[in-house]
């Protein structure tokens, strides 16, 4: 008998018409991977990636959902791995072994401080929404290696 426990509905990728990414292809290869839940489930990787994706901000504001408010920036997203692990229902040393996977690929940077973590995004290019489009300030450098891209381009 299948059981009915509430599940959490991972975020969706919302707030803008385009959105320009440029992966590796050691990036490609772990988004089509997959990560075993603490409760017996399996999520794609992808899915974990968008989640994340999904919390970054198209125009600089301050985030007030942690003890501190935080000034974010385009391209930045606050985190908790203790939100992280309570959503995904994925242990803490799990969550940073993902994260740390997604950092070496090139798909996310973590910066952790003693106000708050914040992550951002050199896989992204830019961004549209409307007639506004925004170059990602942590972008690869001049999309160099550090995404798969080609310097200059």
């Amino acid at each position: 008998m299948a059981s009915n426990k509430e599940r959490y509905q991972f975020r969706t990728l919302t707030g803008y018409d385009e959105l320009i990414i440029h992966l590796s292809g050691q990036a490609g290869e772990w988004l089509v991977g997959t990560t075993n839940t603490s409760d017996g489930f399996i999520v794609g990787n992808r899915t974990l990636f968008c989640d994340l994706l999904s919390r970054m901000q198209l125009t600089p504001t301050t985030g007030n959902g942690f003890r501190r408010p935080l000034s974010l920036n385009a391209g930045q997203a606050q985190y908790s791995e203790l939100q992280l692990q309570a959503e995904w229902r994925i242990g803490r040393k799990v969550i940073r072994r993902i994260l740390d996977e997604m950092e070496k690929v090139g798909l996310i940077k973590v910066e952790k401080s003693t106000v708050a973590s914040t992550l951002t995004f050199p896989c992204i290019r830019k961004w549209r929404f409307g007639d506004t489009v925004i170059v990602n300030p942590y972008r690869g450098s001049l999309y160099t290696d550090e995404c798969g891209g080609v310097k200059g381009e």
